[in-house]
């Protein structure tokens, strides 16, 4: 090894001697790799067994030796796929949650105490005229810059992954998980996108401009080509990864050109051929045959293997001299004796190799179960879980048809010795008459057939089939309502329905928050360490933290439209809680649950500010109203008052009468009874009067007696009435001056 200037070596000089040794070197680098790759291979063995059945059972295909069983016994052999429909429903359903369509599932917040790049603690300390801050607003105005920054990294994540098609790639991981149990996907990885703009000159033509920019992106793994350390139970405890690329001449060829690739070895990979690079099974023309495609032969692809993993600092410097690099040597000497990095490699040659670009050492891999295993990294999907529900619908359904055919005719048994067929042939077809002739004339004829019907299991078969299907919503944790169907005891009111769907979504809601902890949260991570770690734009640059809110979408539309609405009114009806509230943002959230375009029915600020400009000119009409409002209220207030008064001086004249009237009548018959008492004592008549008269005077008595107490009862009830008419008229003029009522 010779330094040449600024401590660079171009690919260190070597003899021959030292390049043998060197390429010998690297062939056992690629051996070593090829036999951990191999040994990852027959680890997995059974599982990818699992898989082609999960893959039969989704598209209704019996398994040899089951569908060997049935053809030889030459009944039914139906096969009712009730599989696919659970897991499309699945997959569907939760696609619909992480990806809802007017907004995304993660966001990025500062940290609860965030610290800023490129911004010295002087800046912070003084205001835009010079001015020092009071240190009680310094830490608002950190939190202030931290949010905007980390808006504007969110903008520039979201931008990525939107150009790398992170959603329509996340969709077939979900299908991957869904139906095998487990999807991967890779990111950031390094691509180069080719972009299109029109400038426009001053003269008014366009001109188009195609630039090459290099930007992380994201990519779906097929798991058939995952081979992570299966010793180890999540992605976390790897100590390596293994991914295989079936490729063609090609891209090989376009690989060739990537800075760093060992042309001599890949030379060497197109000389010895496809089947010199094979290690695993290519599964394609298995899985080919089970959706009923013709199988295709691969002889021109090329097994190429990309390593992550630690490899030894020699092993590193070999790739590198043999690839013809630019060194640094300084950066070599400083490495550790075990260094992350990145190996591609085909058979026993190493094609690439580099350091593993994050400084973090992070792997660009990240898996998501649909139910996790505790023993490994893959988890199982739908058919694995309803594997024996399957089973047993088949087996049942299998069994109704062919009892339904025997039941259906019955078995007749005949005498040969007493009866022969005219036309000689035992067989009969249906709609044409038979013709036998009796051999035995002695005998009757009745004794030449019998007739036996086999019994019907219709109905006891088809309890099986309904029970069947019953533990397979059990053992999916999929019930009909979350897979779009109506059951019958579903309730028809909308609170109702919202309640049941909340319920449906429990089981999917733990899938949702396990995509949130196992995808959206370590890659949209990587890709903020990426931009920190390359970006050169430092207005997106701080302490951010990744907020994975997949979740948050689970609840059901119209229960959230039901909460919202309860949200704003409760605020809107409480000064304090007013001013507290976002009106626009509330505003935003609603036309969301409602699924309306917020943006084509809302008004621009400038056209809310003239708005609200003419309504001070002419008066707040909301104001105006409720003035109207309470106008109205004193009018009926007063109108009642007025009919309480009415009320009460016709009840007081009407007591008046009917005392006039018992009055009266209690006089008269006091003067019958003192003429008919005169009569039977013989009393004469200027006795009788006195008498008469000490009785009316008693009466006369009496009648005042009460009428004072009438006219005292009257004069309190009309002070009672006119107090109270008081009071609300001092009510309702204290509210139109806008003091509270008391």
């Amino acid at each position: 090894m010779h330094p040449k200037e600024d401590d660079k070596a171009q690919g260190p000089d070597q003899q021959p001697g030292e390049q043998e040794q060197a390429a010998e070197r690297l062939q056992v680098f690629a051996t070593r790799l090829s036999r951990m790759a191999h040994e990852q291979v027959q680890r997995r063995a059974s599982l990818e067994t699992r898989w082609l059945e999960d893959y039969r059972q989704y598209h209704g295909e019996y398994d040899p030796a089951t569908a060997s069983r049935l053809s030889q016994a030459e009944g039914s052999k139906v096969y009712v796929n009730i599989t696919r429909n659970k897991t499309n429903a699945a997959e569907a359903r939760l696609q619909d949650m992480l990806f809802p369509t007017d907004d995304r599932n993660w966001a990025i917040k500062p940290t609860p105490v965030p610290e800023l790049d490129n911004v010295e603690p002087g800046e912070m300390m003084q205001s835009p005229g010079g001015q020092p801050i009071d240190k009680s607003k310094l830490a608002e105005a950190v939190n202030r810059e931290a949010k905007k920054k980390a808006a504007a990294m969110q903008s520039e994540i979201d931008d990525q992954l939107k150009e790398g098609r992170f959603q329509i790639k996340c969709r077939d991981v979900i299908h991957d998980a869904a139906l095998m149990g487990t999807g991967v996907v890779k990111g950031p990885i390094i691509v180069g996108r080719v972009k299109k703009r029109w400038d426009t000159g001053d003269d008014g033509t366009s001109v188009l401009t195609i630039e090459e920019a290099i930007e992380p992106s994201v990519e779906r793994v097929d798991p058939w080509d995952f081979f992570p350390d299966m010793s180890a139970r999540t992605v976390d405890e790897c100590e390596f990864i293994f991914e295989r690329h079936l490729w063609s001449k090609r891209q090989l060829r376009e690989f060739a050109r990537l800075p760093g690739a060992l042309l001599e070895q890949i030379r060497a990979v197109v000389r010895g051929g496809k089947d010199s690079t094979q290690i695993a099974k290519d599964y394609v023309n298995d899985i080919r045959g089970i959706t009923g495609v013709d199988s295709v032969r691969n002889d021109t692809k090329y097994e190429v293997w990309e390593y992550h993993g630690p490899i030894a600092k020699d092993e590193l410097i070999d790739a590198l001299s043999e690839s013809r690099q630019d060194v640094d040597m300084e950066q070599i000497d400083e490495l550790d004796d075990e260094v992350e990095a990145v190996v591609f490699f085909s058979g026993n040659s190493v094609l690439k190799v580099v350091l593993n670009p994050m400084d973090t050492d992070d792997r660009p891999y990240s898996v998501f179960n649909w139910e996790t295993d505790e023993s490994a990294i893959f988890g199982f999907g739908i058919p694995y879980l309803m594997r024996q529900p399957q089973v047993v619908i088949n087996a049942a359904w299998r069994m109704m048809l062919d009892n339904a055919g025997s039941s259906a005719s019955d078995i007749i048994v005949a005498n040969r010795h007493l009866i022969e067929p005219a036309d000689g042939k035992w067989s009969s077809q249906p709609g044409k008459k038979k013709l036998y002739y009796l051999n035995d004339k002695t005998r009757d004829v009745r004794e030449a057939f019998a007739s036996f019907t086999i019994p019907n299991h219709q109905q006891e078969l088809a309890a099986i089939f309904q029970m069947a299907r019953q533990l397979a919503d059990e053992e999916t944790n999929l019930p009909l309502i979350a897979q779009g169907e109506q059951a019958a005891h579903v309730t028809d009111t909308s609170s109702g329905m919202a309640m049941l769907m909340n319920s449906a979504n429990i089981v999917l809601r733990r899938a949702v928050k396990n995509w949130d902890d196992d995808i959206t949260r370590p890659t949209i991570s990587r890709f903020y360490d990426w931009n920190m770690q390359y970006s050169d734009d430092p207005s997106i640059k701080g302490d951010y933290s990744v907020d994975a809110r997949g979740s948050g979408a689970l609840l059901v539309r119209e229960k959230q439209q039901q909460n919202l609405m309860a949200y704003a009114n409760l605020s809107a009806g409480n000064p304090e809680l007013a001013i507290r509230r976002d009106w626009a943002g509330l505003d935003r959230e609603l036309a969301k649950a409602l699924e309306v375009p917020y943006e084509q029915l809302t008004r621009s600020d400038g056209e809310i500010q003239k708005e609200r400009e003419a309504r001070a000119q002419q008066g707040d009409p909301e104001t105006q109203l409720k003035m109207a409002e309470l106008q109205l209220k004193q009018q009926e207030a007063q109108a009642k008052a007025q009919r309480d008064q009415a009320d009460l001086q016709l009840r007081s004249q009407e007591q008046q009468w009917e005392q006039q009237y018992k009055g009266a009548q209690l006089q008269s018959d006091q003067e019958v009874k003192l003429a008919e008492l005169a009569l039977k004592r013989g009393l004469t008549m200027a006795e009788l009067e006195a008498r008469l008269q000490l009785e009316s005077s008693k009466l006369e008595a009496d009648m005042q007696k009460t009428a004072a107490q009438l006219q005292t009862q009257r004069d309190t009830k009309a002070a009672e009435m006119t107090e109270q008419q008081n009071d609300r008229l001092a009510r309702e003029q204290n509210m139109a001056m806008g003091h509270d009522s008391y």
